[in-house]
């Protein structure tokens, strides 16, 4: 009697302290997350686009409409230089060979582009600065925008960014991740983070990752572990987007953002 009441208190002894083990493990989890959404929040900026969308059709051209496009972006780097989704503030993407009504007639969008008049950058604290489109990649759908260096300088702007450069390269299917956002006016926009996994991942020309944390356009992907996964952007094929969503590779966009700060020399 005596030896079986010794196991059953070592049994028990055990049971709790694997609870314990998890209990701590997911705290741990549910920290770093936040600790995540602290450390990078700066960083989450909401872009405001204006612009005028303009195309050519088998007809005359059709008129030129005002466009506003509201959406997240992310700094990543000491200049500030931004990334988002392009096809998120570019309404023209797609339009080639639809048709369009001119009056009583019919026509065929031959091309068509976004003109941008303005670019307003909000920092979710009172900073507002103007930018500038400097870049677009429509088969990757990304762009980048530079904010005004003149009113940065005057406001004593110092960016905070994501170093792109310490990119997760050996992210897998399964491994933990998180996407930090911001909610919309209705919240103030305020920071948000999903927990996730990545749930598969595509190699082609670039690698895509897709994740149940990247929930929409914009939205930076992290490692638990805090390593730049990438940003969320849609799908793009046969140059119309596919309205899928993946997490275009932090490396990939590192590259092109170089490329655009070099096209500014």
């Amino acid at each position: 009697m005596k030896n079986n009441s010794i196991i059953h208190c070592f049994a028990f002894l055990a049971l709790s302290l694997v609870g314990m083990a998890q209990g701590f493990a997911q705290d741990t989890v549910e920290e770093q997350a936040r600790q995540l959404m602290e450390n990078h929040k700066g960083a989450l900026v909401v872009i405001t686009a204006k612009g005028t969308l303009e195309a050519t059709t088998t007809g005359d051209p059709l008129p030129a409409r005002d466009q506003q496009r509201r959406t997240l972006g992310v700094t990543i780097g000491d200049d500030g230089l931004i990334v988002v989704s392009n096809s998120a503030i570019d309404a023209s993407l797609g339009l080639a060979g639809q048709q369009a009504k001119m009056d009583e007639e019919v026509v065929t969008i031959q091309s068509a582009k976004t003109v941008f008049t303005e670019v307003e950058i909000s920092y979710g604290d009172s900073t507002l600065l103007s930018g500038k489109v400097i870049r677009q990649d429509v088969e990757a759908d990304v762009a980048f925008i530079l904010p005004d260096p003149a009113e940065a300088k005057a406001l004593s702007k110092e960016f905070q960014s994501v170093d792109l450069s310490q990119f997760a390269a050996t992210a897998d299917a399964a491994d933990r991740v998180v996407g930090l956002s911001r909610s919309s006016a209705v919240y103030g926009y305020m920071p948000t983070l999903v927990l996730g996994r990545i749930t598969g991942v595509y190699k082609g020309d670039r690698t895509f990752f897709v994740t149940d944390a990247g929930t929409a356009q914009g939205i930076p992907v992290f490692t638990i572990d805090g390593k730049p996964l990438g940003l969320t952007v849609v799908r793009i094929v046969d140059g119309k987007p596919s309205g899928v969503l993946g997490t275009l590779s932090a490396g990939s966009i590192q590259v092109m953002a170089n490329l655009a700060r070099e096209s500014l020399k």
